[in-house]
């Protein structure tokens, strides 16, 4: 009764199939044993010799059957590579850009400030006015992806960007500057949600948590590429390289299906399964992962489809109908999916994941990582170290420790890696913060560039 209530069908196609001419006809009984009181009965050694042979045709044809899907599946597994290789590329220039807005800030301050003529603490407001955007991109980000779908969000944050660094590259002052930076700032609020959402929600099983890496992988390159470029190009040439990904994005996206996942939980069916074929192969067999990609959308359906029977009754205004239509829709409520959906301990121990991710986020932006990232340049040279060179030496090194981390991420596990990171956000907030107290002090004045080098490396490489 699924099928009559819900948009999607979840219903696997072998079951609906008709069996085969031989098998139809071993199920025949012979004539005259129908059933009735007057009917001969066969003996039990012919009995068992038919269930035998009926057995043994049934698992040919299941073996034969299953065997075929294994090569479907193996000729279209280079294919769905592919597509889904492709969609993840597309995806994180979004995450490419995320990181040339945070890392923009570093090199270009000795240029701003000295062709513009802002003081220090101007562009302090400058660079901060990011975060301001950020959040509000990040609060209308879940209801953008929601409402227009992934890839409408991710061309929409892309316009937005591309806005924003053609006003920080035509500003004559202050204003224009913080208004660029404000724009850059939403881009990057709306992308850090809704690039890491499509890439998991298009990646296969086995591949998720390394395409999802990617996404942090991308961001830590944009900041290091706008730090190492930003070192030998005036500031305003540096918003090429931060135009750049969203350009590519822009481009990128018509080539790459929608979340197969989103269409699935608005109720598209037709675009829901088209979608996944084509991530995952032509002559792929996908009636499993659609039936499970639409059990988790149940309780959704259920409101639309308690909605649309609603409008249906009224429509009809038929008692007998109304009866009919609640009958069968309690029946569905009985059914063990729904009822594992609304149990009480089920929905507990999922608000306390909830709870445990939301917290990680949380701690990790106040770990004081983008402080960092928008002051780098600013904190070497206040503790007698060269600027440019400390950016450079961060913008390399970083690059190969978070490749090392996307490799490790499905082998090590995700609580080995956080307990290494969060030891080392430790041991990098307190090499920087002691390095600042010598300074203060007058003590040991020789090892403060070198513990605000390490502390800082060790606080950056930890993300």
């Amino acid at each position: 009764m699924a099928a009559a209530f819900f948009p999607l069908s979840t219903s696997p196609p072998l079951l609906t199939r008709r069996p085969a001419a031989g098998l139809e006809h071993s199920r025949r009984p012979p004539r005259g044993q129908h059933g009735g009181c007057s009917a001969r009965r066969l003996p039990a050694a012919a009995t068992a010799g038919a269930t035998r042979g009926l057995t043994r045709r049934a698992t040919a044809a299941a073996a034969a059957a299953a065997q075929g899907r294994a090569l479907a599946g193996e000729g279209a597994e280079e294919g769905s590579l592919q597509m889904v290789l492709l969609s993840t590329a597309v995806a994180v220039c979004g995450s490419f850009e995320f990181g040339t807005c945070v890392g923009y800030s570093a090199p270009a301050q000795a240029g701003i400030v000295g062709d513009i003529g802002l003081s220090n603490s101007q562009y302090g407001i400058f660079a901060s006015v990011l975060t301001v955007g950020a959040m509000v991109g990040a609060l209308t980000s879940g209801r953008l992806a929601d409402t227009l779908g992934r890839k409408m969000t991710m061309r929409l944050a892309a316009i937005v960007g591309i806005f924003g660094w053609l006003a920080i590259y035509l500003a004559k002052g202050a204003t224009m500057l913080c208004l660029g930076r404000i724009l850059l700032g939403y881009c990057t609020g709306v992308l850090s949600y809704v690039v890491p959402v499509f890439i998991s929600e298009i990646a296969p099983k086995d591949l998720r948590g390394g395409l999802a890496a990617s996404n942090q992988l991308f961001i830590c390159s944009g900041c290091s590429a706008s730090y190492i470029i930003g070192a030998t190009i005036p500031w305003r040439s540096l918003v090429i390289v931060g135009l750049l990904p969203c350009v590519f994005l822009l481009v990128g996206l018509p080539f790459i299906p929608e979340s197969p996942r989103w269409l699935a939980n608005i109720g598209r069916e037709k675009e829901f399964r088209a979608s996944l074929q084509k991530l995952r192969g032509e002559k792929a067999e996908i009636s499993g992962e659609a039936t499970e990609i639409i059990v988790g959308f149940y309780p959704k359906l259920l409101h639309l489809s308690t909605y649309n029977l609603g409008k249906r009754i009224f429509q009809k205004n038929n008692l007998l109908f109304l009866c009919r239509r609640t009958w069968n829709q309690f029946r569905i409520y009985l059914r063990p999916g729904f009822r594992i959906c609304f149990t009480g301990k089920i929905c507990m121990q999922s608000f306390f994941d909830v709870q445990v991710g939301v917290g990680l986020k949380v701690f990790q932006q106040l770990g004081g990582i983008n402080a960092l990232g928008f002051y780098t340049s600013y904190i070497f040279s206040s503790a007698g170290f060269s600027g440019k060179l400390g950016t450079t030496l961060i913008g390399i090194i970083q690059i190969p420790i978070t490749l090392l981390g996307a490799l490790l991420m499905d082998r090590s596990g995700r609580r080995t890696l956080l307990l290494v990171s969060s030891s080392g956000t430790f041991v990098g907030c307190f090499l920087t913060g002691l390095s600042f107290y010598f300074k203060a002090q007058g003590l040991y004045t020789q090892l403060v560039p070198t513990l605000a080098l390490y502390g800082i490396l060790v606080q950056k490489l930890r993300n």
